[in-house]
């Protein structure tokens, strides 16, 4: 009977970790991968438009990020992704800026921060490549 405990539990535990998501399958992007054109929306404290986000290569390992809306435009560049993520901080001027993004396959969704000590807007797109 104690052998048959422990071939359940053997069997029982084999299943459970042959579910566990493969490192060897996970996606990783290339700054390649990142280069498009994407449509979808910005929402900036509460107001949403549509924009269409351009990202181009600069050099081997940096992108670009471009952006307009009716009302706002802007330029990242470059930026060095890690991999599928993007989470760039820098600093100056009185200003303070951060984009925190990732790629999965054809959707991008980034968050802007902007803040000059006094006010901080912030902007989250979701987009899909076209």
């Amino acid at each position: 009977m104690k052998y048959l405990k422990v071939t359940l539990f053997l069997m029982v535990l084999l299943a459970v970790s042959s579910c566990k998501k493969d490192d060897d399958t996970m996606t990783t992007c290339t700054p390649a991968d990142w280069v498009g054109t994407y449509v979808g929306t910005i929402d900036c404290d509460g107001n949403t438009e549509d924009i269409t986000v351009t990202i181009t290569a600069s050099g081997t390992d940096d992108i670009i990020i471009s952006y307009q809306t009716a009302t706002v435009s802007a330029d990242y560049d470059p930026l060095p992704p890690d991999g599928c993520d993007l989470d760039i901080s820098a600093s100056g001027g009185g200003f303070t800026a951060s984009v925190d993004g990732e790629l999965d396959g054809n959707s991008l969704t980034f968050t802007e921060t902007i803040s000059d000590g006094t006010n901080t807007t912030s902007c989250s797109v979701t987009a899909t490549r076209q």
